[in-house]
């Protein structure tokens, strides 16, 4: 397994969960990924993980999983 997998952590999940279904929160992200990672009180690492997001992917993915 590689060692640069890690689980992520709760604080990540709920990000990315709330994110999901809110819309508002989801525009604060893509606007400013810095503050809403600091706001969810994530690392290093995962601040960097979100601000590298692909917001197109994102959002087509939020629509596929609302038309499941």
């Amino acid at each position: 397994m590689d060692s640069e997998r890690r689980l992520p952590s709760r604080q990540l999940v709920e990000l990315i969960s709330r994110v999901l279904l809110d819309s508002e929160l989801r525009e604060k992200l893509f606007a400013d990924p810095e503050t809403i990672a600091r706001a969810f009180d994530l690392g290093p690492d995962e601040t960097q993980r979100v601000k590298r997001l692909d917001r197109q992917r994102f959002e087509q993915r939020v629509a596929a999983l609302r038309s499941a």
